[in-house]
């Protein structure tokens, strides 16, 4: 019996679509756990690129898919999705909550109300979650069953003029096809043998407790979140992929301490496509930050690390790392102070790696010696083992080290 969850270990973007594919092979079951359509988790295969914004990224492989209660289910989204990957198998949760048009206005609405932008996708995630909490969201099984969606005075106090009547009949004969109780399903599967593979959308760093609040997303991000978000028990979890870009990146608004800006932020944006799966918008980026990745390392338990994106960074006349924070002149690896004291990163400069042929060297297994320099530095701070490294989009572009 095996349960391996997948987590992001910065803001996002990592590469966790990318990993699902690549090990799912291995399993028999995927489940998303968290999140909803904001997600954008990319895979490419035999030069197509596929995203997945809520079906598991395992569905290239074939495997039973399921998408557990503490998703937020976009209905139209979810049967694009379908229609487009045609999945054998998938289950969703009745007690998911959906995402309803109001949601998604209400979403825009909000980030005007602020002032000040969060950077939301504005896919009506956070809506969907607070609404759950003020108890007037529809679940899945409200909407299998035919039933719209009441918000009552919220309509009127946002402003909304929307109507919804008759909303949930476009999806009800769907979702019942679909729908079931996903925590027992896992438990049977894993009890009789069977392997499960949880993925986790967003990364640690946007969890709402324990990310840079508030510039976080709206479910929470951790592994531990798989006993709530998929209703299987933690302590059956026996391994935790942490993912990682070998630099940072961060869509919208919020602190950043390695960012870089001019030339050098512009060749890694353009050699890695880091422009956002879901919205498009162009990602901010900056030099690998380890403390927040120690941090991450910690929060989730992770047992093994996939190290992703190596190649972007060959060819720069410098490679930095940021190892340490300073807090008025003293050194700390504290990441939690940076939520409420602004940081100065100390650097490691390691060498620089040349331009590459990296099919070449994934294919023998020979990185770059710069390339395992970076690769020592993170197991060294970090504590846990690099066992994954890509360099390249394609599902053949990685190498298990």
């Amino acid at each position: 019996m095996k349960a391996t969850v997948v987590v992001g270990l910065q803001w996002g973007d990592e590469g966790k679509g990318k990993v699902v594919d690549y090990i799912s092979d291995q399993y028999d079951a995927a489940v998303r756990f968290n999140g909803g359509a904001n997600a954008g988790h990319t895979v490419v295969l035999n030069g197509k690129k596929t995203v997945f914004h809520l079906i598991p990224s395992a569905a290239l492989r074939g495997k039973l898919l399921f998408i557990g209660p503490g998703v937020a289910v976009d209905p139209q989204r979810l049967i694009d999705e379908y229609n487009e990957v045609k999945p054998g198998h998938l289950l969703v949760d009745p007690r998911a909550t959906v995402t309803t048009p109001f949601d998604i206005w209400l979403d825009g609405k909000l980030e005007e109300l602020r002032g000040s932008r969060i950077g939301t996708t504005g896919r009506g995630i956070g809506p969907t979650y607070a609404n759950r909490l003020y108890r007037v969201s529809p679940r899945v099984c409200d909407v299998a069953m035919g039933k719209d969606p009441d918000f009552g005075p919220l309509y009127s106090a946002f402003g909304y003029s929307g109507d919804l009547n008759g909303w949930s009949k476009m999806y009800s004969e769907f979702l019942r096809q679909h729908m079931g109780d996903v925590s027992q399903e896992l438990l049977s599967l894993y009890e009789s043998g069977k392997a499960l593979l949880f993925e986790s959308a967003q990364g640690t760093l946007l969890d709402p407790i324990y990310g840079t609040y508030p510039f976080v997303t709206s479910s929470n991000t951790i592994a531990p979140y798989v006993s709530i978000g998929a209703g299987f028990p933690f302590n059956k979890v026996d391994d935790v992929v942490g993912v990682m870009k070998a630099y940072q990146t961060r869509v919208g608004a919020g602190p950043f301490f390695t960012e870089l800006s001019g030339p050098m932020a512009d060749r890694i944006r353009a050699r890695g496509n880091e422009y956002g799966s879901t919205t498009g918008r162009p990602r901010r980026v900056g030099w690998l930050d380890l403390v927040s990745v120690r941090y991450a390392v910690r929060l989730n338990g992770v047992t093994r690390i996939a190290l992703m994106k190596l190649d972007v960074l060959s060819g720069l006349e410098r490679l930095l790392v940021a190892v340490r924070y300073r807090y008025n002149g003293k050194a700390t690896v504290d990441f939690a102070r940076s939520l409420y004291e602004q940081p100065e990163p100390e650097y490691a400069e390691l060498d620089p790696m040349p331009e590459t042929d990296w099919a070449s060297a994934i294919r023998s297994g020979r990185l770059p010696r710069e390339a395992l320099g970076l690769v020592e530095l993170v197991e060294r701070e970090t504590g846990v083992k690099v066992w994954l490294v890509s360099a390249g989009q394609e599902r053949a572009m990685s190498v298990e080290m």
